[in-house]
């Protein structure tokens, strides 16, 4: 019975472990973000599969200690062959096909929603009433970071660039920054384009619509910034260009809590299956 017991609670926690990596993932916190930021170090970027690995390594090795120390290896190891063991499976796959649910159609609603863009220029001293902006200030292109993912074999670059008013100064705190995929910048009205590099001088900018996340600069970016001795205003506030940025957390998990839930209850079937025919 206390067997029993013990691997519902191990099933739970390395469900538990699986949730919260990748929530570390996403947030880009814990014990992914200290592996990531080693990998930046050592190697300039880092790769997403490898660093989540990290996380669920160590977060998991709790786990497979008690395993090995009460002698469940065989339990663990035949764990669909147990009524127990298959309701788990159909427990964790129900949660997660519910969560995935509930954010993907709340992903969905909000996508169907109509805004404003609101014009914020940041010389005037304008401040955000809403999360949908575009900028216009001064685009500091020689404080300009990019920032680089591996996924397979291929690296994402992002670019990182401070946006201010026309009076900002060294040494003040930089506020807004603009996240861009993009490498140059062509005027709304038209006119010459400029290249998003530190070799441009600093040049006023008007940015596509995109949208504002209060602490959103990845910590890797804030470091860079932090050892050049760059002041950046606590909490900086990021304008994402990137198309959907604010229904991403929901689609993300998903997407995840989708593949997750499907795994348990496939998982949950043929548990039922192997047992019907022990059971015969």
């Amino acid at each position: 019975m206390m067997k029993s017991v013990l691997k519902w609670v191990i099933w739970l926690y390395v469900a538990a472990v699986c949730a919260y990596a990748f929530y570390e993932w996403y947030a880009y916190t814990g014990l992914y973000r200290l592996a990531a930021e080693w990998q930046l170090e050592q190697h300039g970027s880092y790769r997403a599969r490898l660093t989540l690995l990290f996380p669920l390594l160590v977060l998991g090795s709790p786990a497979a200690v008690l395993v090995t120390l009460t002698g469940m290896q065989d339990q663990m190891r035949n764990a669909g062959s147990g009524a127990g063991s298959t309701a788990i499976f159909v427990l964790l796959g129900v949660v997660a096909l519910a969560v995935a649910t509930g954010a993907g159609w709340y992903g969905y609603v909000k996508s169907m929603e109509t805004f404003n863009v609101e014009s914020l220029d940041l010389s005037k001293g304008d401040t955000p009433r809403s999360t949908h902006v575009t900028i216009t200030g001064i685009a500091r292109t020689e404080y300009i970071i990019e920032f680089g993912t591996k996924r397979d074999s291929t690296t994402i670059l992002d670019r990182y660039i401070p946006l201010t008013p026309a009076s900002w100064r060294p040494g003040q705190p930089l506020v807004y920054f603009m996240k861009t995929n993009t490498t140059a910048y062509v005027p709304p009205g038209g006119g010459s384009m400029l290249m998003l590099s530190q070799r441009t001088p600093a040049f006023q900018i008007t940015t596509q619509p995109g949208v504002l996340a209060r602490d959103g600069l990845p910590g890797p970016v804030a470091e860079h910034y932090r050892k050049n001795n760059i002041t950046v205003a606590s909490p900086p506030i990021l304008l994402d260009l990137s198309p959907g940025a604010d229904l991403k957390p929901f689609f993300v998990t998903a997407g995840v809590s989708g593949i997750f839930g499907f795994v348990m209850l496939v998982s949950a079937g043929a548990a039922a299956l192997r047992q019907r025919r022990q059971e015969t």
